[in-house]
């Protein structure tokens, strides 16, 4: 951990610790969104929940979940974990409900989390391996290689920063050592293209729906004889992530919210998701799909209202909210998807990057325009003096806007790298989205890292 060490390093962190560790009456108010996500965490914990006679899910063995269903003479496993290890782990519970041989294996979409560890769960069983045709078929994930996907989920930070990923507990860290050793997964055998599929595997019926939401290659898992619901991703105790700031192709929620619309036509009386617990009872799950259907919807409706009034993404993000109804809902709080976030990537996917105003068609390089904005501020050193003085007023992102046009110049400008990094670490500390949690503070490493490399 040396190169975290430097004159701002070490205390920037220290800081950052104690007020990861602040819970006084004083800061209650502050700090209520990180205290919501902190609370959370119980959400996550290591367990094996036998949802129905045959259905177990296995909670908190990794940042998503996995599903056995026990047939007559095998099993199915419906998403796979993060790597192996995890994956052995939540097998060896598994083991212990049946030692029946794994004949089937599903993917619900193809992130990581969802496919890293078949092979631990295929053993030498040879299953077959099921996935719809958009995942074999997918382009290349741009959003890892031109940004580090890792920030928002916080794989960089100190273990004792990261609360936990809003949907799941620490994303587990398996591209560190061998990354090889760790990941297990399996090609599809089976590739699947209907809307809807009809299968029949170790005597369990199954109806396989292909779901847009979270991905194109999206899909569902209908069991019909006991009404158990296997959504994927297209629903777990958070507003969704209609947008990942890790980087993706924009998701659609008019989509999202026609996939929702299949799930709730299935009469569900147990909903088991790949990430968060399950749900039980036929008046929950109609309840917990309909306020997430309606909420998706409601920002969606919102947001496309807005537009035909001429309205710009900046101004648009102060108007589209949750209605008070489903605000307080606990499937749609911003654990991991966030409304703001929802509502400019809805902008973008019918209206482009273009909000409207001319002024942005052929604007200024970020360099020219901080040259200005610094000289008509009087210089860098009362710029610099205005940012410290609006981290003193906890004006953070104040702060962290005016460091940038300093640093558009001069990248290596420490003062400026400090103060946007204590910024960072000060907004960091007040999201209950975790993935901005995870994202500011990340930030504010490497600021701090690269600064002592120097």
């Amino acid at each position: 951990m040396n190169h975290y060490r430097s004159r701002y390093a070490t205390p920037l962190f220290a800081i950052l610790i104690a007020l990861s560790s602040i819970g006084s009456i004083v800061s209650a108010q502050e700090f209520a969104g990180r205290e919501k996500l902190r609370a959370l965490t119980p959400e996550f914990r290591k367990d094996v929940i036998r949802v129905t006679d045959g259905i177990y899910v296995a909670v908190g063995y990794s940042l998503g979940n996995s599903i056995l269903i026990e047939g007559t003479d095998g099993l199915i496993i419906v998403d796979t974990l993060s790597g192996m290890d995890d994956a052995r782990a939540a097998k060896a519970e598994f083991d212990k409900i049946s030692r029946k041989p794994v004949r089937a294996i599903f993917y619900t979409h193809f992130h990581g989390d969802h496919t890293g560890g078949a092979a631990a769960f295929a053993g030498n069983d040879h299953p077959d391996v099921y996935a719809h045709r958009l995942l074999v078929e997918r382009p290349p994930d741009l959003g890892r290689a031109g940004r580090d996907g890792g920030d928002q989920f916080g794989n960089s930070l100190p273990p004792e920063l990261i609360i936990n990923t809003g949907v799941g507990p620490q994303f587990p860290r398996v591209a560190r050592g061998n990354p090889a050793a760790n990941r297990g997964y399996i090609a599809p055998t089976k590739v699947l293209d209907a809307d809807r599929t009809p299968l029949q595997i170790a005597g369990v019926r199954i109806e396989v729906v292909h779901a847009p939401g979270e991905t194109e290659d999206h899909v569902y898992i209908w069991l019909p004889d006991k009404k158990v619901l296997l959504p994927g991703d297209n629903f777990y105790a958070s507003f969704p992530n209609i947008y990942a700031i890790r980087g993706t192709q924009l998701r659609r929620a008019d989509v999202y919210v026609s996939s929702l619309e299949k799930l709730l036509a299935q009469n569900a009386d147990y909903l088991v998701p790949s990430h968060s617990r399950p749900i039980i009872g036929a008046a929950n799950v109609k309840a917990a799909l309909t306020a997430y259907h309606d909420g998706i919807k409601s920002v969606l409706d919102q947001t496309i209202a807005g537009m035909r009034q001429g309205l710009r993404p900046d101004e648009l993000v102060e108007k589209v909210k949750l209605p008070p109804d489903l605000a307080g809902n606990r499937y749609l709080q911003e654990f991991y998807g966030n409304v703001e976030w929802s509502v400019r990537a809805i902008y973008t996917y019918y209206l482009g990057w273009f909000d409207g105003n001319a002024t942005d068609l052929f604007p200024l390089s970020l360099k020219a325009r901080s040259e200005r904005i610094l000289a008509l501020a009087g210089g860098e050193a009362k710029v610099l003096s205005e940012a410290q003085a609006a981290l003193a007023k906890k004006d953070f992102q104040w702060a962290a806007e005016l460091s940038d046009y300093i640093l558009a110049n001069q990248p290596n400008h420490r003062e400026a790298r400090h103060v946007k990094a204590t910024a960072f670490t000060e907004l960091g500390e007040r999201q209950m989205t975790a993935t901005a949690r995870n994202f500011y503070l990340s930030s504010a490493q490497y600021l701090m890292r690269d600064d002592s490399a120097r």
